[in-house]
Formats: C-alpha cells, structure tokens, sequence
C-alpha cells in the first residue's frame, strides 16, 4: 500500500505544477459488519461561489469521496490522462 500513497502523491504534484490543485481528506469510521476502522477518502478543489450578498468566494467542492486507494488513484491517472490531452489539443 505504500506505493501506493507514494503514486498518488506523484501524482497530485504533477498536477499541482499543472496547476490543478485537488486536495485529499481522509477520515476515520468504525466498520460493525467488519468489526474494523475504514478510512475514507475525499478529494476536493476550490470553487468560486457567489455569496447571498453577491460578493465572490470560494469554497471547497467534492469530486470523489471513496474508502478506496486505489479508486483515489485511478482518478488522479485520468485526471493526468486529461491534462495531457489538453495538452496536446493545445499544441
């Protein structure tokens, strides 16, 4: 599972140079069916938002919450997928 970690790190670095920036969360619950602690995982990005007094802010929008690593993974691989494509759409 360490590699993991470290796969997922690579990765958000490379799209933080992108400048993409997604954060990841990770929380903490007790399974009964599996008599056990699950960690979750929720990747989230800023977001700009209108306020009820109309002034702009930001705030933090969830694009994947899942107690899976590797399923965190796979997302930050299509993500980087994307980036390149845009990439090469641009050149």
């Amino acid at each position: 599972m360490k590699k993991v970690k470290q796969t997922i790190k690579k990765m958000q670095t490379a799209l933080l140079n992108k400048g993409k920036i997604y954060k990841i969360a990770t929380y903490q619950f007790y399974s009964e069916e599996q008599y056990r602690m699950i960690t979750g995982y929720r990747i989230t990005e800023k977001r700009p938002y209108k306020k009820r007094n109309g002034q702009m802010s930001e705030k933090d929008y969830e694009l994947l919450n899942t107690c899976s690593e590797i399923e965190v993974l796979m997302w930050f691989a299509e993500k980087w997928k994307e980036e390149q494509g845009d990439k090469k759409q641009g050149d």
